[in-house]
């Protein structure tokens, strides 16, 4: 659900004109300066709500009091809601969980194995204190992520790009009196009483400072938490020829991942929306609503699988190829399109470091958190690792490792037991997203309890074009078979989730054991044996190794095979 309609742009500039755009400086802005317009723009909303509260002042916010630089195509209407006429639906954007189908697939690069609640309006005063309130999911894993505090010195550009949100995992949500929290290990999964309750106070400072819990491994002992509702864009967003240039400021926003939702419950994993609220010091409490019909339709166009491409895998997803883990969505849309200019010298990775931090104020060697792996709108428990490839007409892609433990949850199971890992998935998307309508969008996805493993948990999984499947690629053989669809070349995202240290363990892909510098490709000390090599690594036997054959070659591998498979030919 990420908003990048001006990434896309950028990246159409360096695949057709083959140009990079200058870096912005880094810092552009006086910190203090920036901390004042924010507190002033605080003091008006303030006063505002406490003028609306009496009855001497409009519902409707006017523009004085909003950020400038919001995306206000997508919010109408928005306005002051006293608590007791807050209608919790009305306050969120849902993408549900939901199988792919070629006909009808969905943008944003979500893992369709996940429902995403996006309260994309979070806005409030400095002070003012968000309540949450609802009911643990019945799924294998649930967070809630709210926008940081303010602090101008790294930046949240268009909501989708740069620092990341504060988050507390479901075993660490503290239930309401009279309840229980189910995703406590060895917890009674399917207990009746199962509410809780979450604060976060509006603030400006170090996200890392004013949170003790924003540090890896982002568990949290208090319920209370601290965010902001407006939020610092950096220079992209005054520059109107690479960024939006609407202007410096924008809302905060709230997300709820529900991943790997029990088979007998709906999208929302048997809960309602959960219920925001603000508080005040001085009492009154309130939301700012807004009607988001053109957010919703947004999120909810689909488009077929396209016809595109009919070529072998290009250099930079060729057979030495392994994976790369991403610190930044932008980090890694722009380190893509190095690769797609075949621009990889040691200069080249320099610039991307150097557009990474004048664009959003992250980087390597930055102060904490902008340091740290969470990036906007990614899960701060996820260790994100990416890839690419293209297959050929008469040919497959196959994907073979060995599967981390998961609580197997899915079937109603009743105790919520420990792990390896708490979530693992594979999903693609249409690699080609600038030229595609809908952006980011997803072709195939397995999940870890899809995937067919042997006594050792082992896996073979084999991509192809539905007339291009082997004969002996099927579950008799211990083969999982996936239909890659007509989209020749895609992304591929690998989602493990990890919640230390229940649900973890030693070749966990996290920030300590695979650190900026050295795991992702356009680190200062990038080390490809890691997990940039088509080989294990880092991960041993948990590394997941790219084949690439044809399919004749893998069904002259026969029947009942565990290895021999060719890496690449």
């Amino acid at each position: 659900m990420q908003k990048m309609k001006n990434i896309f742009f950028l990246i159409l500039v360096l695949l057709v004109h083959g140009c990079l755009p200058k870096a912005p400086p880094y810092p552009q802005f006086e910190k203090e300066q920036i901390n004042q317009e924010a507190k002033r723009l605080s003091d008006a909303l303030e006063k505002h709500i406490q003028l609306w509260y009496k009855g001497q002042a409009s519902d409707t916010l006017p523009q004085s009091v909003l950020p400038k630089g919001y995306e206000y195509t997508r919010y109408k209407n928005i306005r002051l809601v006293k608590y007791e006429a807050i209608d919790a639906r009305k306050q969120w954007v849902f993408r549900p969980a939901h199988t792919i189908d070629f006909q009808k697939l969905f943008g944003s690069f979500p893992d369709p194995n996940c429902s995403y609640s996006l309260a994309p309006i979070l806005y409030a005063p400095f002070g003012a204190k968000l309540h949450m309130e609802g009911t643990y999911p019945y799924c294998r894993f649930f967070s809630i992520q709210i926008a940081p505090p303010f602090d101008p010195t790294e930046y949240r550009y268009d909501k989708w790009s740069g620092k990341g949100e504060i988050s507390i995992v479901d075993a660490d949500i503290k239930p309401k009196k009279g309840s229980l929290n189910p995703f406590l290990p060895n917890a009674d999964r399917l207990l009746n009483n199962r509410n809780y309750e979450v604060e976060f106070e509006m603030a400006m400072g170090n996200p890392s400072a004013l949170n003790p819990s924003h540090k890896y491994p982002y568990r949290v002992k208090e319920n209370k938490l601290y965010a902001s509702g407006i939020q610092f864009q950096g220079p992209w967003g005054l520059d109107t020829k690479s960024g939006h240039g609407r202007g410096l400021f924008d809302f905060g926003d709230v997300w709820v991942r529900y991943f790997g939702i029990d088979k007998n419950q709906n999208a929302m994993a048997g809960t309602e929306f959960p219920k925001l609220y603000f508080e005040l010091a001085s009492g009154e409490r309130f939301f700012i609503m807004a009607d988001l019909d053109g957010f919703i339709k947004a999120s909810e166009t689909t488009m077929p699988n396209r016809k595109k491409g009919n070529t072998d895998p290009a250099v930079y997803n060729g057979f030495d190829k392994g994976w790369d883990k991403q610190f930044g969505i932008f980090l890694q849309i722009a380190t893509g399109g190095a690769h797609a200019l075949y621009k990889e010298k040691p200069s080249d990775k320099e610039y991307i470091r150097k557009l990474d931090l004048g664009v959003n104020g992250r980087g390597e060697k930055q102060p904490a958190p902008a340091c740290y792996e969470p990036h906007a709108t990614s899960s701060n428990y996820t260790g994100y690792l990416t890839t690419g490839m293209s297959i050929k007409k008469g040919k497959v892609f196959v994907v073979t490792g060995k599967l981390p433990t998961f609580p197997d949850t899915r079937n109603n199971a009743a105790i919520f037991e420990k792990a390896q890992c708490r979530y693992w998935s594979l999903t693609t998307y249409d690699a080609e997203f600038p030229f595609s309508e809908v952006k980011g969008l997803e072709n195939t996805s397995l999940m870890d309890d899809e995937i067919i493993i042997n006594k050792n948990r082992e896996y073979i999984i084999v991509y192809s074009r539905k007339e291009d499947r082997p004969k002996n690629a099927n579950k008799e053989n211990g083969v999982t078979w996936v239909d890659w669809g007509n989209t020749c070349t895609q992304a591929i995202t690998l989602r493990w989730i990890s919640v230390s240290p229940e649900w973890t363990f030693e070749y966990a892909p996290n920030e300590i054991n695979l650190p900026w510098s050295k795991a992702t490709w356009s680190g200062s000390m990038y080390d490809k044996n890691l997990i940039g090599s088509n080989a294990q690594g880092f991960l041993k036997q948990y590394h997941p190794i790219k084949h690439y054959l044809t399919k004749e070659a893998f069904e002259n591998l026969g029947n009942n095979f565990t290895s021999g498979i060719p890496v690449w030919k």
